[in-house]
């Protein structure tokens, strides 16, 4: 029986905490404000006042991203 890897939300201060990335603060904000147009919409979730990043859909964001 094989398990399907667990979905690991992040929040925007452990993603710039992440020596994984090379992203600041200030720069996530922005990409998550411009979610909508950028198409990272479907890694970002709102709970209220609190925004987390789905780690496994920002990489592949990031993926695609890179091959313009």
């Amino acid at each position: 029986m094989t398990e399907e890897p667990k979905q690991m939300y992040c929040t925007v201060q452990q993603i710039a905490d992440d020596p994984a990335f090379c992203f600041t603060i200030s720069m996530l904000r922005y990409y998550i404000l411009h979610a909508h147009r950028n198409g990272l919409l479907t890694a970002v979730r709102r709970i209220g006042k609190k925004v987390v990043i789905r780690r496994d859909l920002f990489v592949l964001w990031l993926e695609k991203h890179g091959r313009r």
